[in-house]
């Protein structure tokens, strides 16, 4: 990378330092190459996607409306990906433009699949903050499922939100109550809460939906 940067670099070299910052969660200097890379080529090929990296990189260094210009940018040269409709909803709720967040999320059919990938990853990457960020949002909320349920839950248990993670957690065994494993969860969160009894009839409430599952099926 060193090498390559050396002199005048190219755009490809820019964009993989870019690419490396934002791995590295410096999301300024990602922005600033970015940037560089599409004033020195506005006509590269992958135009599009580089606006999209460098709108989010913008984003998530807090310059909320610069990233919605550049998102919007991307948007309008064909990028069309599940990350972009997510992070651009979110920066313009940020910004209250609530009609156009609600534009943003009129996405595909397969919008609630990726959105579990696009939590996990983050949950994977330990970026926490992002995954409640995105999760707990009022344009996502009433579409959460059981999966996203689960990682907004662990992504507040582990900046220790036991509170918020429990509260999660509740309205959603509430909503899936034949859910093992969200009942299991449930009950881990607030036996750390010190709510023991209330733990162990989240359990025996489970066991006995199970029991009866089982039942029927016979």
């Amino acid at each position: 990378m060193k090498a390559r940067l050396e002199g005048k670099p190219d755009v490809s070299a820019l964009n993989d330092l870019g690419v490396y910052f934002g791995e590295q969660k410096d999301y300024t200097c990602a922005a600033n190459a970015f940037a560089s890379s599409l004033q020195m080529d506005p006509q590269q090929k992958s135009f599009a996607h580089v606006a999209f990296m460098f709108g989010a990189s913008l984003y998530l260094s807090g310059d909320t409306k610069d990233a919605i210009a550049a998102l919007q940018e991307a948007e309008k040269f064909g990028y069309n990906d599940i990350k972009l409709h997510l992070i651009l909803a979110q920066a313009l709720d940020t910004t209250h433009a609530t009609a156009d967040a609600e534009t943003a999320l009129e996405i595909d059919p397969e919008y609630p699949d990726a959105l579990d990938n696009l939590s996990s990853d983050l949950i994977a990457d330990g970026n926490c903050a992002a995954v409640i960020e995105l999760l707990d949002a009022p344009r996502i909320a009433p579409l959460r499922n059981e999966q996203q349920d689960m990682n907004l839950a662990l992504a507040y248990a582990r900046t220790g939100k036991l509170n918020d993670s429990a509260r999660v957690l509740r309205d959603s065994v509430n909503t899936y109550p034949d859910s093992a494993r969200l009942s299991e969860q449930l009950a881990n969160v607030l036996t750390e809460l010190g709510s023991k009894e209330e733990a162990a009839a989240v359990l025996q409430i489970a066991n006995d939906r199970q029991a009866k599952g089982s039942e029927a099926d016979h």
